[in-house]
């Protein structure tokens, strides 16, 4: 479906004023005036889309639910403490319930204050918690959130046993209690490296993690691989001064991407543990945004220089070809859906929503 959505179809670039009229991309209205899309959760009848909206004192939280990318409403989002009026949900995950990362920046060092929010495509609700299950002294991040059947889990760093800074879970079984989880061998740092955790997602052999560990100031990438969010294998990539930042997996599997590090970094691409990495896109600065992958096809979504770039790629992490998209943005994310390719371009004063249809 995916080379169907993006190969078929002729002239593609574009400048910053819109699409070029024979474009295969058509624009759809955005969810809401100014609305910053962040994050898509693929729910039974549509899309969910999670993000911001403007309010008078900066952004606030907000998330709209669509059954074909044409018609959005509102999912009603409740905040309760004062950092999730000014939340943006950056990350949302899909089990028995949707779970939503929050992020708002404030405080004496405007450092970000991270909110949980869960419910369904009709309602999300925050959950307040004390400061130390996220933040205080301890805290490094919360990056990213997943669920599988009745477990929702965010991950982040923590600076875990024996003062050492490192990858950290947490888990919950109705979205509002959490338990925090940072003393894992597996996830944890042993003496003399420091892991990191950059992204998570489910898979078919249950939640799949990614990051990085650094050991002798070299970066090698890691996989991890839990069940139930709780006990977790850890597996390193091959590749060495690398990262790996982005998972994305279907029924038949995942793909991992990352980048090498250092004055010339290139995207790389894993299939599996055993896998060399495969060669991708190159820049003077490369970000990884999102890999979405669909039977033996993927696309990845990444930064290059500052600006968003689409391509797709076999699920053998080759065969790689870029496909322009229709304004030149910051950043953006894809979802698929049942007729055709959603994408949202992303930059500061909001973001815009394309549609790729599978007849182009």
């Amino acid at each position: 479906m995916i080379r169907a959505l993006i190969l078929a179809a002729g002239v593609l670039l574009v400048g910053c004023g819109g699409a070029v009229p024979d474009s295969p991309w058509v624009e759809l209205s955005a969810p809401a005036s100014g609305a910053r899309v962040l994050d898509f959760v693929r729910v039974e009848d549509g899309v969910l889309a999670v993000g911001s909206i403007p309010t008078a004192h900066g952004r606030g939280p907000a998330a709209w639910h669509s059954g074909d990318g044409r018609r959005w409403r509102a999912v009603s989002v409740h905040p309760s403490s004062p950092y999730a009026f000014a939340a943006q949900l950056i990350s949302a995950g899909r089990g028995d319930r949707i779970v939503a990362l929050g992020q708002a920046f404030g405080g004496a060092h405007s450092n970000p204050r991270m909110t949980v929010w869960s419910g369904d495509a009709d309602t999300l609700v925050e959950h307040p918690q004390v400061v130390e299950m996220f933040g205080g002294p301890k805290a490094i991040a919360v990056s990213g959130a997943a669920a599988l059947g009745g477990t929702s889990l965010l991950v982040g760093g923590w600076d875990g046993p024996g003062g050492r800074y490192g990858a950290a879970v947490w888990t919950s079984a109705d979205g509002a209690v959490w338990q925090r989880r940072a003393d894992d061998p597996a996830l944890t740092s042993a003496p003399g490296e420091q892991t990191g955790a950059a992204d998570v997602t489910t898979g078919p052999s249950g939640f799949v993690l990614v990051g990085q560990t650094l050991t002798q100031g070299r970066s090698r990438p890691l996989q991890w691989i839990s069940g139930d969010g709780v006990s977790w294998r850890r597996i390193e990539l091959k590749g060495d001064d690398a990262v790996a930042s982005r998972v994305g997996c279907d029924s038949s599997g995942c793909l991992v991407l990352g980048q090498t590090l250092g004055a010339s970094p290139r995207t790389l691409c894993w299939t599996h543990a055993d896998a060399a990495p495969v060669d991708g896109p190159a820049a003077s600065v490369v970000d990884i945004s999102q890999i979405l992958r669909q039977g033996g096809e993927a696309l990845a979504v990444t930064r290059l220089d500052g600006t968003a770039h689409l391509a797709s790629l076999t699920a053998n992490c080759t065969d790689w070809q870029d496909i322009p998209l229709p304004v030149r943005s910051a950043d953006a994310r894809i979802v698929a859906l049942p007729d055709g390719l959603l994408v949202a371009t992303t930059d500061d004063d909001g973001s815009r929503l394309w549609l790729r249809s599978e007849t182009g």
